[in-house]
């Protein structure tokens, strides 16, 4: 299912795909109205939570208000972890609580023994944080020219078929499997057809593990 509005300047489209057990992902696009990508946004929901959902998207304010503060929890208490161990459900909480207080992602890297990196990444994992497109890998390939900045959706599928269409549990199910056989993370965008960007988010928000997980998350480094 899609849907698409349109304003003086803008153009949004909504596209709907139902993954079974009552459950679907959202992709909603914004563009101008020549086609130039603004901003975009997927996740994935029960059917039946998406009213509430969009009642709380309506009536978020224009501005964020202040973050709200944390349980007193002693960052001693919080096991610091080795270069590529799992989250325990403890130190997630501890991220999770402590960031919403006002802890920047340095000074949560310092409690819970870990970079920078991985907590900017665990933190978007959670829509915590913004997507930190600074972290992304570049392409290991010989120096092309740049792309202009703006580009349409059929533009971007032109280099990446399958960009902006839904990922399915196969889909998912197969990306984990091919990361945990030590693929390297420019063959997973090429074999998937997807940016690296796109795997990267992909791989953790699966909590994929393998070489390339740890490429895109910096988990431990």
């Amino acid at each position: 299912m899609k849907l698409e509005l349109r304003s003086e300047d803008r153009r949004y489209s909504l596209s709907a795909d139902f993954l079974g057990e009552g459950r679907m992902e959202l992709t909603a696009i914004v563009c101008t109205l020549d086609g130039i990508v603004q901003g975009e946004l997927t996740g994935e929901l029960d059917a039946c939570d998406l009213g509430e959902i969009g009642r709380l998207i309506a009536s978020v304010p224009a501005t964020a208000p202040g973050r709200s503060a944390a349980p007193d929890v002693p960052a001693s208490t919080v096991k610091a972890t080795r270069h590529g161990e799992a989250w325990t459900a403890e130190a997630v909480d501890y991220l999770k609580h402590h960031y919403q207080a006002g802890k920047t992602p340095l000074e949560l890297a310092q409690d819970l023994g870990r970079s920078e990196k991985s907590i900017r990444w665990k933190l978007y994992s959670f829509n915590l944080a913004p997507y930190p497109a600074d972290l992304v890998p570049e392409q290991r390939t010989s120096p092309q020219p740049k792309p202009p900045k703006a580009y349409t959706v059929e533009e971007k599928r032109q280099a990446h078929p399958n960009a902006y269409k839904p990922w399915t549990p196969d889909d998912e199910q197969h990306l984990s499997e091919r990361c945990a056989q030590g693929t390297s993370l420019e063959d997973l965008a090429q074999e998937f057809g997807r940016d690296l960007g796109a795997i990267a988010s992909r791989l953790l928000k699966i909590n994929a593990e393998g070489p390339a997980a740890d490429e895109a998350g910096g988990s431990g480094v």
